[in-house]
């Protein structure tokens, strides 16, 4: 397996959000996929956490574990411009009005358990960003959802990939 050639996001660029009107309900959907336990806020600070354990130890897996999260970071930038698109503040708080918390990172220093917690948390971000599809009435904002399910997607491959050679790794 070489690192280095494993794609972490897709081609296409990331729709625009058009037609966006002052939304409450898109609002708090948008928040929380931004900054809920599985969130983009909660898997930046993961993966970012992750690679800092794995340098030193495994630099490749630390690499692209910093990657993904530069990929979640752009999710989170798209994020917070459709929170203002639909007329919200996008302050890290989730549609209860309950802060982002630090605890929803996963602190694991064993890869074979980081990479548990990462599979877990992709897929659950796919299911997110799937109901959420069917929950909002704009079109451009269902096609923008698309396209980052597309990169979560390829992160979830990443990391069950991963995981299935998890046993030639030295953390």
């Amino acid at each position: 397996m070489d690192i280095n050639k494993i794609e972490i996001r897709a081609s296409t660029e990331y729709p625009e959000i058009v037609g966006a009107t002052n939304d409450p309900k898109t609002v708090g959907i948008l928040k929380d996929l931004l900054s809920s336990r599985i969130s983009e806020v909660t898997a930046i600070m993961q993966y970012f956490y992750q690679s800092r354990i794995a340098k030193g130890v495994e630099d490749d897996i630390s690499s692209l574990l910093e990657e993904i999260a530069i990929v979640e970071m752009e999710h989170m930038e798209l994020l917070m411009d459709a929170i203002i698109s639909f007329g919200g503040t996008p302050i890290y708080t989730n549609s209860k009005g309950q802060y982002f918390n630090a605890s929803y990172v996963n602190y694991a220093t064993k890869l074979k358990d980081m990479l548990d917690s990462n599979i877990f948390s992709e897929q659950q971000a796919i299911n997110d960003y799937s109901n959420a599809q069917n929950m909002v009435n704009n079109k451009s904002l269902k096609d923008l959802f698309a396209r980052i399910i597309e990169d979560e997607q390829m992160h979830l491959k990443v990391f069950k990939t991963l995981r299935e050679n998890v046993k030639f790794l030295s953390i």
